[in-house]
């Protein structure tokens, strides 16, 4: 599968803006601006106490920015530097292709610093190595990243005033988009109580997924479906008693059919909550089979929805790496074995091909 960016920079205006004054706010209010800019290829951000913390944005573009040791403290700096004037700064290039704007003014009662955007434009494609080095500090594909920017992704440097014109007015907690939202942190919390294991589970199941769906080139909406059903797949386990999801030996015929229940508890508890009605088939099929032999429904093939795919398989696989109380956790190497045998059979063939590509180019993920 070839992985694919789904960002478009048309949604930008035609006509330069000289002054915020200008921009007619009467027919453009801030939450259309602000949900404008968030469709661009922006790398949105905001500088807390001692740390940075990143909005989801699309995967490869975030991973080079906020998985770039290198950016990460030349934002620092740049921060840094607008924190120490009075007035919000202009855009400051950071490195050489990637332009840091500054999102209003500093917050100081909720320990907010300030919001930023992160935006890279076609000069990162230049000679001076920037891109190479960038990708190198991000451990992303230096090859593919080049060729994605100089698809669309990539904006031009000209248009940096423009954007920083529109960036400026928007508030910065509206650029903060949630890591967890308060209705899946609550429902997590929950689970906690019954197995503080299945909340580690879901939040790595919840980062395979959404890297599994960008490397299967799903939209972004897609990816933030499999990111959010990678956390409550398993919310259902909260109403099966404690001692049977630890129980160290087999399970009796009556205990498995009450575990084996928990994807139809899952998709009882997320249904008609505002905002996770996506989620509900991943939640619901996560134990279907490609062959048809899984559960609840014995779907088959390609009747379980996309993102229920993608969760058999990085489910299955953390399962492997992590022990059990019945048994002890596998080797990466025997994990993927595991994939690649059950590819066909338990797992689409493409999706489970896909990931091994993915944990072997980068093996950290299944750490």
């Amino acid at each position: 599968m070839r992985l694919q960016s789904h960002n478009k920079f048309s949604n930008t205006p035609d006509a330069p803006i000289e002054h915020s004054a200008e921009l007619g706010l009467a027919t453009e209010p801030l939450d259309r601006i602000a949900s404008r800019l968030r469709k661009s290829s922006l790398i949105w951000g905001q500088a807390e106490p001692n740390s940075l913390r990143f909005s989801n944005t699309t995967e490869w573009l975030k991973s080079l920015v906020a998985d770039s040791s290198w950016m990460r403290h030349s934002i620092q700096q740049v921060v840094a530097q607008w924190e120490a004037t009075i007035h919000c700064a202009m855009a400051v290039e950071a490195i050489s292709g990637c332009w840091v704007l500054p999102a209003g003014k500093s917050m100081g009662t909720n320990g907010v610093s300030r919001g930023f955007a992160v935006a890279i434009t076609k000069d990162i494609l230049g000679a001076l190595g920037s891109l190479r080095a960038l990708c190198q500090s991000a451990n992303v594909d230096f090859e593919l990243t080049r060729d994605l920017l100089r698809d669309e992704p990539a904006i031009e440097c000209p248009d940096i005033p423009r954007l920083c014109t529109l960036v400026s007015l928007i508030h910065p907690v509206q650029l903060c988009v949630a890591t967890v939202p308060p209705t899946v942190e609550a429902l997590l919390r929950a689970i906690e109580t019954t197995d503080g294991t299945i909340r580690e589970h879901s939040e790595r199941t919840s980062i395979l997924a959404s890297r599994l769906a960008n490397a299967c080139s799903l939209s972004s909406t897609e990816q933030e479906t499999a990111r959010l059903a990678g956390l409550l797949h398993d919310v259902g386990k909260m109403r099966i008693p404690r001692e049977i999801l630890q129980k160290p030996g087999a399970l009796t015929a009556q205990e498995r059919v009450l575990v084996n229940m928990h994807p139809e508890m899952g998709q009882q508890l997320v249904s008609g909550l505002y905002g996770l009605e996506s989620t509900e088939p991943a939640v619901l099929w996560h134990h279907e089979r490609w062959d048809g032999a899984g559960y609840p429904d014995r779907i088959s093939g390609q009747n379980i929805p996309v993102v229920a795919r993608i969760m058999s398989v990085v489910d299955s696989f953390d399962a492997m790496r992590r022990n059990r109380p019945y048994r002890k956790s596998m080797s990466i190497e025997a994990s993927l074995q595991e994939v690649r045998d059950g590819a066909g059979h338990q797992f689409d063939p493409k999706i489970a091909n896909t990931f091994i590509r993915l944990i072997t180019s980068e093996p950290s993920l299944a750490a």
